[in-house]
């Protein structure tokens, strides 16, 4: 697999982003290897909690977070999914599946960091793969906030009549668009989402990892990957995954902002499925678009730490 590295002057002195670089080497899957970013702030001995961003962002996403959950005695970790942000960048859009996010993210994690009692928070893409990696390390969780997101299923056992999702066609032209697009600039793209103006130094922040459109393949395969149809197979594991979550026994918050266009009704896909979502009320900020991080970090950071206080 070949890979490459964003030069590291790209991070120098983005706003609010003064953390260390640290790095986990990985399995690349083909018989080699290739590195996974994270920043981590806090005491080393506190309870770990894990941020897992989405497409188009990365760890940068989480930088006025990070202050709060450490100044609160939390060992705050934000990860870059691979092909994004500061961590190795496979060249091939093939290179990218997601059962391979699955195993790097797990592998990252609970092999190389070894966490134990992890608080997830997960966003956007974030969160179907942090479902996906909770499915199978329910013992090392001790909760989820789950924030404008998904997690599309299909029961193996249903018959297809129409492969095409209903309502699919918009986004299958967006695939063909940002795959044969050689101008896309997620960046852009997420500054208009954003409900408030974002300056031009965070978007150029949000540029940082990518200083030609060669470094895009990890991001704009995340669009790919997008289901459309019924016979994409992401569909069907995120089904039994959410079958052993079914009786996850954790806290499970789902914190949304009531602006979001992309995913706005997205915990309704998993809390009549998962009881301990099921019997927690959605927090919903107001003001936020669907990058609500980005938008009201302080009242985020303040629902999230109070839902980790409660308990416990």
């Amino acid at each position: 697999m070949k890979l490459r590295k964003t030069p590291d002057r790209r991070f120098d002195n983005l706003p609010d982003y003064d953390f260390e670089p640290h790095f986990v080497t990985l399995d690349d899957g083909e018989g080699a290897t290739l590195d996974m970013h994270y920043i981590e702030a806090g005491p080393a001995d506190g309870q770990p909690v894990v941020m897992v961003h989405g497409n188009p962002t990365w760890s940068f996403m989480w930088r006025k977070l990070m202050p709060q959950l450490a100044a609160a005695g939390y060992r705050a970790i934000a990860v870059d999914l691979i092909g994004m942000g500061r961590s190795d960048k496979p060249t091939r859009l093939r290179d990218y599946t997601i059962a391979r996010h699955e195993a790097w993210l797990s592998e990252a994690l609970f092999d190389k960091l070894d966490l134990h009692g992890v608080h997830f928070v997960l966003h956007d893409w974030g969160g179907i793969l942090g479902l996906r990696v909770a499915a199978n390390y329910q013992d090392q969780l001790a909760s989820i906030t789950f924030s404008n997101t998904g997690f599309p299923v299909r029961d193996p056992q249903e018959t297809i009549t129409d492969m095409a999702i209903p309502g699919s066609e918009f986004l299958r032209k967006f695939q063909l668009f940002v795959r044969f697009n050689p101008f896309w600039r997620h960046w852009n793209m997420m500054a208009k989402i954003c409900s408030r103006d974002l300056e031009t130094q965070v978007v150029a922040g949000y540029a940082a990892p990518y200083p030609n459109f060669r470094y895009l393949t990890g991001n704009r395969q995340f669009t790919q990957m997008l289901p459309t149809r019924y016979d994409n197979p992401m569909l069907v594991d995120n089904f039994r995954a959410r079958q052993k979550l079914a009786n996850f026994d954790k806290p499970f918050l789902c914190l949304y902002s009531d602006k979001d266009i992309v995913a706005p009704d997205g915990h309704q896909s998993v809390r009549p499925f998962i009881a301990t979502a099921a019997n927690r009320a959605p927090v919903i900020l107001k003001g936020g678009s669907h990058f609500l991080v980005e938008d009201c970090p302080e009242d985020y950071g303040a629902a999230l730490l109070s839902f980790l206080t409660e308990i416990g």
